[in-house]
């Protein structure tokens, strides 16, 4: 997650569980905490936009996809509509809204769906799986299956699709404007989709 601060050249300050490890001046959060709006109003004071990124894949002992990807941050989004933070860019995943829920998607459309019902200037993002030049997660998984001297055949799976960080980062830096468009929802593979406030009314 990333604040940006007004009047001050457009200061970051990082907000996730692995905070301080090679970022300083990053702020140490725990979605699981977030229960009510007011866990997240410390942390919001003097910010103007908010990019939320957060996303687990499954529930673990340390991590419920129910508080990551909802009702954490919709604490998140009611926080802004309370301190009159208006611009906030959202990040879900493709696929999430169709008829074959698992837990992640249910929990990530059902974050959308928070999202959609506040009075916010808000960009949703679905991108498909993003690679990046470091090795984490997508980006290890498809560099790993690269190095195989052949590739396994899976049943029922098709081409994928993929986004580069570098177009993530240049759509979040594009819809960070006040001046751009909002309310808009983009689902995003090769191209984008994006649903914004404005884009419902």
């Amino acid at each position: 997650m990333w604040l940006t601060y007004p009047r001050k050249a457009i200061q970051f300050v990082s907000m996730s569980r692995s905070a301080g490890i090679g970022c300083p001046g990053a702020v140490s959060i725990d979605l699981n905490e977030a229960t009510s709006p007011s866990y997240w109003l410390p942390h919001l004071d003097g910010v103007e936009a908010v990019v939320n990124c957060a996303g687990v894949l499954q529930d673990s002992p340390k991590d419920s996809t129910s508080m990551v990807h909802h009702r954490g941050i919709a604490n998140l989004f009611a926080a802004c509509e309370q301190l009159k933070i208006r611009r906030v860019i959202h990040f879900s995943a493709i696929g999430v809204d169709r008829q074959t829920p698992s837990a992640f998607s249910e929990t990530k459309l059902s974050g959308d769906k928070a999202l959609i019902a506040r009075d916010l200037d808000w960009i949703i993002l679905r991108p498909s799986v993003v690679i990046g030049r470091a090795a984490y997660g997508a980006s290890a998984l498809m560099r790993g299956l690269a190095a195989l001297p052949m590739l396994p055949v899976m049943p029922n799976t098709g081409q994928l699709q993929i986004v580069l960080l570098e177009d993530v980062v240049r759509t979040v830096q594009h819809f960070y404007s006040p001046e751009r468009p909002h309310g808009q929802l983009s689902n995003w593979s090769a191209r984008i989709a994006i649903l914004s406030s404005k884009s419902l009314h």
